[in-house]
């Protein structure tokens, strides 16, 4: 176990360093070592590393140094012989460079852990090369099958698409059907799809009825009038070819029908007068007797019987012709063409009933004018049937349209379903959706069995790879430590082609945070402290920096790991610039850790500080110290209390006499952390730090100025010039004390917290 660094000198910051055993306690095995960037830690992990190589750092080639260990008598080890510390294990950047190579987004990986190989075994390689040519032609026959199932998929699912979206135009469904509904009642129709498609007549008449936004009234229809026609013509035959005879037949009567009629109708006037009301003559003696011979009885019945005839006829013509059909208004729109048709065949079968009664009537009119004459009645097609029968129709189209009132929104939701299995029948028809989907599931099967086979080809591969290889091994090692820092399987390490492929959610991983980063780099590190060469409890393990700057969300995780992993190696030393990090690390060593002895460390901690001091204005670049921990880190447990401590310490003193002169240096960056710290707890809204001392008035404009100047200048080295000057430090503690006179009067709470937290 190492007991003390003896020496290191041109060693990078470490000018000329000698280990003072007056104030530098000894290492133990549990080390610790607190520093802020660009202090030394990576610095002095690269001397530890300088022994694990065996060979010296290539940037420092006339460096010198020695180590000396905890044996009795002591052994030392120096730059001239590097191989006599052999158990040494460092992880740090140039590990990282080393070891794991971060490549494009992607092509992102890392070297892959080598362990012992094995005997070769060329049958197995034989077979791994015969199975890696099959795989790939299985896997050139799986893009295709793919490629064509994707086609496939892609055409139909356009059809369909394309289809709901016209149906859903021609219904107005809306958004309440697309591409899923419609699939799914194209499958359900799709075994004897075709007594689904409608002609054309009955699509019009469902999308009508689907389309109808009216529930009309019912429809009252008149009782058909009595229809005498077969009555009326029998009756008029008879009177036609009724025979009538005349004692004495006047002939110059019978041969003028209007004379004829003038003297019967004269001859009722002037019974019981002697006189013509006419001319004023006396009538003849005789006349009555010779103009009663001629009209006879016989005469005067089919007279009778004719104007009761004539008059029943008219009145037949009168009823049929005052009969009133409903209009086609009255009927729903799918109602009316075939309401028209029938209204147009019942009308001309109304005028051939009433052109029949008209032939009636004219005969009947030849045997007034001529009753003595004999007649012949022809029979007329009676269409009186014919006319009730299309009554009866249109009673039909009456009935259908009350029972569509009366069921209206369901005869609308069954032409709804009607027409989208028509809809989906046609589709069936037109798009050879059972060829289609006779043709997918044969892509499927085949995919199936593609499938099936690269599966077992993958397992037969990594079976015969882990066979070959045991940097497979070291895989599985790497993705069970992983998960151990990210406490999921989200990232992980997959061997390919002689290296680590990252993945994340088993896609290539993309734009690794930092901190991830580091905790996989150290996942791979404490993967190969567990090689067939390593023995842990004989190892000297030297962990560098593990949170990075960036990214602390992993900070937790890899305390926990560190603590897991590395309790019981030989020897350990952790360094970190990053406070709430050492301060686990305090706790674990204070109470988990045993010392050499098996004991507890009590209150004689192994805790360092590297620091990088400039002792006067000449000198360029300062040089590092290792120290033992300041009381001040070992009490407090916040970043933000230690650098108020500074600059309360800062402010109190004078400068002449000030004993922390070295910290005058790093006082401007020291000032610009506390304030990001007290304006990141009073304004967290994300602005710069300029910007919120601009918003929060806490300094007058002068002293604001002054520190803006000095931040400008000195702190976080933002320009080449800082490299090459030395803060004054007589204007740097005058901005301390302004920074702590502010606070006092702006929180004084605050600020007499703080100054307690000091005591």
């Amino acid at each position: 176990m190492i007991k003390r660094i003896n020496k290191i000198k041109n060693f990078g910051v470490f000018k000329d360093f000698k280990w003072d055993s007056d104030t530098i306690p000894d290492f133990n095995k549990h080390n610790l070592f607190y520093g802020w960037n660009y202090s030394g830690k990576t610095t002095i992990s690269r001397f530890f590393r300088c022994f694990e190589l065996g060979e010296k750092h290539q940037d420092y080639p006339n460096a010198e140094f020695e180590l000396e260990d905890n044996q009795n008598p002591s052994k030392k080890f120096t730059d001239k012989d590097l191989s006599t510390l052999p158990h040494v294990r460092v992880f740090n950047t140039d590990f990282i460079l080393r070891n794991l190579k971060w490549y494009s987004q992607d092509d992102e990986g890392i070297e892959p852990i080598f362990f012992s190989i094995g005997k070769d075994n060329i049958e197995l390689q034989e077979k791994l090369d015969k199975l890696k040519i099959d795989q790939t032609a299985l896997i050139d026959a799986k893009s295709r099958l793919d490629e064509k199932k994707s086609e496939l998929e892609n055409t139909l699912g356009n059809d369909l698409t394309n289809e709901a979206r016209d149906i859903t135009k021609t219904l107005s469904l809306g958004r309440n059907y697309e591409k899923p509904q419609f699939k799914q009642d194209v499958d359900l129709i799709k075994d004897g799809f075709t007594k689904h498609i409608l002609s054309d007549d009955v699509y019009g008449k469902y999308l009508t009825t689907y389309k109808s936004t009216e529930q009309k009234d019912d429809i009252i229809l008149s009782a058909l009038p009595a229809l005498g026609f077969p009555d009326l013509q029998n009756k008029t035959k008879e009177i036609i070819e009724r025979k009538i005879t005349a004692q004495k037949i006047i002939e110059e009567l019978k041969n003028n029908e209007n004379l004829n009629k003038w003297v019967n109708e004269g001859r009722g006037l002037h019974k019981s007068k002697n006189k013509c009301s006419f001319c004023g003559n006396d009538l003849p003696s005789d006349l009555f007797q010779k103009l009663d011979q001629h009209f006879s009885s016989e005469y005067e019945q089919l007279e009778k019987d004719l104007q009761l005839l004539l008059a029943n006829v008219e009145n037949d013509r009168t009823a049929i012709n005052s009969f009133v059909l409903p209009i086609k208004g009255d009927f729903y729109k799918e109602f009316v063409s075939e309401y028209e048709k029938l209204l147009k065949e019942f009308n001309n079968l109304i005028k051939k009933y009433c052109e029949n009664i008209d032939e009636l009537s004219k005969g009947l009119k030849s045997k007034k004018a001529k009753p003595f004459d004999t007649h012949k009645f022809t029979n007329i097609a009676d269409n009186s049937d014919d006319i009730g029968s299309k009554f009866e129709e249109i009673k039909g189209i009456v009935a259908k349209h009350k029972n569509k009132t009366e069921n209206f929104e369901k005869e609308k939701n069954e032409a709804k379903e009607k027409l989208i299995k028509h809809f989906s029948a046609q589709f069936i028809q037109d798009k050879k959706y059972l060829d289609v989907l006779k043709e997918q599931k044969n892509a499927d099967e085949k995919i199936t069995e593609n499938k099936k086979a690269l599966d077992n080809m993958a397992v037969e591969i990594t079976e015969v790879e882990k066979k070959l290889s045991e940097s497979v091994k070291g895989a599985d090692k790497v993705n069970e430590y992983i998960q151990q820092f990210f406490q999921h399987d989200r990232i992980k390490i997959v061997p390919e082609n002689n290296r680590f492929k990252m993945s994340r959610n088993n896609e290539p991983a993309k734009n690794l945070s930092e901190g991830e980063k580091t905790a996989i780099s150290l996942a791979y590190f404490i993967a190969s402290l567990e090689d067939k060469k390593t023995k842990l409890n004989e190892t000297i393990v030297f962990i560098d920096d593990p949170v990075s700057s960036l990214d602390c969300n992993h900070l937790f995780n890899i305390y926990a790991f560190i603590k897991s992993k590395l309790i019981n190696c030989g020897q350990l030393f952790v360094s970190t610039h990053n406070l709430e990090f050492f301060n686990l690390m305090k706790d674990f060593v204070k109470y988990d850790c045993k010392d050499v002895n098996g004991k507890g460390y009590g209150d004689c901690m192994p805790y360092y500080l590297i620091e990088k001091i400039r002792n006067d204005k000449n000198t360029k670049n300062g040089q590092a110290f290792v120290k033992d921990l300041p009381p001040t880190l070992k009490k407090f447990k916040t970043e933000y209390n230690y650098l108020f401590s500074l600059l309360k310490q800062a402010d109190d003193q004078r400068i002449e006499n000030f004993e922390l002169f070295e910290v005058l240096y790093l006082l401007p960056n020291i000032t610009r952390r506390f304030l990001e710290g007290y304006f990141g707890l009073r304004y967290p809204n994300g602005k710069k730090l300029k910007t919120k001392i601009d918003d929060s008035k806490f300094f007058k404009e002068e002293n604001k100025e002054k520190l803006l100047k000095i931040f400008d200048e000195y702190s976080h080295e933002e320009s080449i010039d800082h490299a090459l000057k030395f803060p004054d430090t007589s204007e740097t503690k005058e901005i301390v004390g302004i920074i702590l006179a502010g606070l006092k009067e702006k929180d004084q709470g605050h600020y007499d917290a703080l100054c307690e937290s000091c005591n």
